[in-house]
Parts: C-alpha cells; structure tokens; sequence
C-alpha cells in the first residue's frame, strides 16, 4: 500500500522531539493493523511503546474519530501531528488523548512517562493529499463507493451517475484507489479494503475541499411554528442532513440548527419551506450531487439524506450528544452495504 502523506510527519517529528528533548523515537513492527504506525519513546531512563495515529493537521472533525479508535486503551496510543490548534490541543488534553506536535510541542501522560511541552511556536501546515482521488471530483466518488460498496463491481456509467461525475473520470480514480491499495481482486471480483480508513480521509477532506462548494445560503424559519412544523413539509426535491436528518433515522437527536441538500432552485425551496436569508441563521442549503439510487438498499423514509453525509455533519459539532448520535447510526447504517 502506498504510504498517505502523514507518514512524512513522523521522520520530522522524531528528528526535531530527539533535539529539543535528547530524547529517541524508534519505529516498530506495529502489532495494530488499524495503527499508522507503533514507536517506542525513550527519555533517559524511560521507555514506553505506543500505537500512532498520524494526521498533518487537527481539526474539530477528528476528535470523535480519534476517541473512539484510542477507546479504553488511550495510553497505550499517542496521536502525532504536523499542526494542532490550541483549542484541540486542550480537548485533547481533557480527552485524557497524548499527542505530540512536530515542532515538540506535546502531552504524555502514562505510567512511567510524563512530559508536558506547551511553548514551542508552530504555523499551520496543510499538506493535503494528492492525486485527482481526493479532489471533489473524487470525493464524490469515494462518497457513492463508500455510500454503496456494490458499486465497486458496476459498470463505468452506473458508478459515474451514482457519483454525479464524468463518466471519463471513473477509470483514473478507481486506478488510483487500486494503486492506494484499497482495492482487493478476486477471481475479478474487486472488494473494498480498509473502509473504516477511507471513511475517515473522506470525512476529513469533506470538509475542507468538497462542502465549501456545496453551499447555495444560509437561512432561517420564517417563524418558530414553521421551524417546529419542519417534518412535516413534503421532502419535494430536497432532504435532511445534519441534525435534522439524525433526528429522523434515530429520534434521538432535537435539532437546532438544519441542513438541506437540494436539486432545486433556491428560491424554490425557499417559498416550499418558508425561509428568510440570514446570514446567522440556523439552516444552511446545499447542493446535491449524488443520485437518488444510493439510498435504495438502505430502506430510508423519503427525505433523509445518505447516512455517510449525515454522519459526517455531525462529527463537525461540539456537543457529546451529537457524536453519540454519530455513533449510533455509524453503527447502523456504515458497516455495511
């Protein structure tokens, strides 16, 4: 498998940890197929191994991802990075997560081992990925694979209007997922490898480089009896995400703010659900790209958005509940199909 960027991010991390600290970073046959990488630290008489998860640069998006891969065993991993913001730097922290920045900045905290650097002057870093796979054109891709796995084995032209690209982009994009090493070819029947990895690269880049373009406006109920009647308006060309779109696949989540992809004209949509622009508000519309058949094996009511978008929106909030609800349709809903 071709190594992701990140992995430049631990040979810089090691070289400037062992100068500021005299300390040593080796790498290891990691035991942990779900780990990037395994290392032992050693400072002085110290010694301590630890899983890795590599990223360039932290944002609110990896938290709940990160959490729930280090679980129960969180000394027994440390999270390295090129960049974190303070803000994440202190959840972390909170989170009881060690990690460690490349320019030294760091929180280990386990048996046998503290070190605490906070004053180590770091600017943002944003090495994206490249190659046309983690583009938007190939972040709607991976979403319709990743949306429907069945669609690793269709032709060229049923994956292209899953997707809602060119049908001349198909062909280099799947090469390119092959050459990641994310495809597997058995008796030329492909299967996807490492979901729960591609998963979290889509979310991560989803954010940063596909949804910007996605969105139309922002908006607000033209009343609270209209935003409380929000289910019941027909989902004419339109369906629910975030919040509101968790509410209907759990009951399990009250929705405060309201996301809508949608294939109409805005102003359509507008006089359909009786908004008002507001550049505060708390409902944002967006453009659909994926086709409708990505939802058939799934067996939702009309009007909820795939649940890969979904729970993409909310591992953007701040809220334990939103992320427990996260949880609760990743469990559901992304494992299989």
């Amino acid at each position: 498998m071709n190594k992701l960027p990140e992995h430049s991010v631990l040979k810089d991390t090691t070289s400037n940890f062992s100068k500021l600290t005299g300390g040593k970073i080796k790498t290891k046959p990691s035991p942990n197929p779900f780990a990037d990488a395994y290392v032992q630290i050693t400072l002085g008489d110290q010694r301590c191994d630890f899983l890795v998860e590599l990223k360039n640069e932290i944002r609110q998006t990896h938290l709940p991802a990160i959490i729930q891969l280090f679980g129960r065993d969180k000394e027994k991993w440390l999270l390295i990075a090129r960049y974190i913001p303070v803000t994440q730097k202190e959840r972390l922290r909170a989170a009881s997560i060690n990690y460690l920045e490349t320019a030294g900045n760091c929180y280990i905290n386990v048996p046998g081992m503290f070190i605490y650097i906070n004053d180590k002057e770091v600017t943002p870093s944003r090495q994206t990925d490249s190659g046309k796979l983690w583009s938007a054109t190939g972040l709607k891709f991976l979403f319709a694979i990743l949306s429907k796995n069945a669609l690793i084995r269709a032709s060229y032209r049923q994956i292209a209007q899953a997707a809602g690209i060119a049908l001349g982009n198909i062909g280099p994009l799947l090469e390119e997922l092959k050459q990641g090493g994310y495809i597997e070819s058995t008796d030329d029947s492909p299967r996807l490898l490492d979901k729960e990895k591609l998963i979290r690269r889509w979310i991560e880049l989803f954010h940063v480089t596909l949804r910007p373009k996605l969105i139309k406006g922002r908006f607000r109920f033209f009343d609270k009896e209209q935003q409380g009647k929000w289910k019941s308006v027909p989902p004419t060309g339109f369906c629910w995400s975030g919040e509101a779109g968790a509410d209907l696949l759990t009951n399990y989540l009250e929705p405060e703010t309201f996301t809508i992809y949608s294939t109409r004209i805005t102003n359509e949509l507008i006089k359909q659900l009786k908004l008002i622009p507001d550049i505060e508000g708390n409902i944002e519309v967006l453009e659909q790209y994926w086709d409708d058949s990505l939802l058939k094996d799934y067996n939702l009511p009309e009007g909820i958005a795939p649940p890969l978008i979904i729970y993409a929106e909310l591992l953007a909030g701040t809220d334990s509940r939103t992320w427990e609800t996260a949880e609760k349709i990743k469990n559901k809903y992304l494992h299989g199909n």
